[in-house]
C-alpha cells in the first residue's frame, strides 16, 4: 500500500495576542510554508496544528524557541465539491466503528482535502476501508 501517513505538527500555545503571530513569524523567517492551519482553543491555552512539507525542521525550531511541540500521525482525503461526498467518507469510517478525532481542510482548485485524526491502532484499516470505497487518498507530497 502506498504511504498515505501524513505528519502534522501539533504546537501548546498560551491563549493571548501574539502567540500565532510568533510562530508563524519565525517560520517564516526560516522559509518553511504552511500548507493548513487549523487552530482549536480553551480559556488558557490553544492548540495550533500546522501542515507543512518541512515537518521536523519547523518541530527543531520550534522546540529550540521554548514552544510545546509534538508531531503525530494523519492522513488526507480528497474529496469532490459535491453534495454528499464529505458523508460518503465519515459513513465509511462509521461503518468500521473508527472514531474520527478531529478534521480540516487543505484547500484545492475544485475539491476539498480533508485531513483526518483517528485513533493510531485503525490507522491502516481505515485506508483500507476508504481505498476499498474509492475514495482518494492523499500523501503528503500532494498537500
Amino acid at each position: 500500500m502506498r504511504d498515505y501517513h501524513i505528519e502534522q505538527l501539533t504546537v501548546f500555545i498560551e491563549n493571548r495576542p501574539g502567540e500565532l503571530a510568533a510562530i508563524t513569524g519565525l517560520l517564516e523567517k526560516e522559509n518553511i510554508s504552511l500548507l493548513s492551519i487549523m487552530l482549536s482553543d480553551s480559556s488558557e491555552f490553544a492548540l495550533l496544528r500546522l501542515l507543512t512539507l518541512e515537518t521536523k525542521r519547523a518541530k527543531k525550531i520550534l522546540l529550540d524557541r521554548g514552544f510545546i511541540a509534538q508531531s503525530s500521525t494523519v492522513f488526507g482525503v480528497k474529496i469532490e465539491d459535491r453534495v454528499g461526498s464529505f458523508h460518503h467518507v465519515v459513513k465509511t469510517l462509521q461503518e468500521k466503528n473508527i472514531n474520527i478525532r478531529y478534521t480540516y481542510t487543505v484547500n484545492e482548485k475544485g475539491a476539498g482535502i480533508f485531513i483526518f485524526k483517528i485513533d493510531d491502532d485503525r490507522f491502516s484499516e481505515a485506508l483500507l476501508a476508504l481505498q476499498d470505497e474509492d475514495i482518494t487518498l492523499v500523501n503528503q507530497s500532494q498537500l
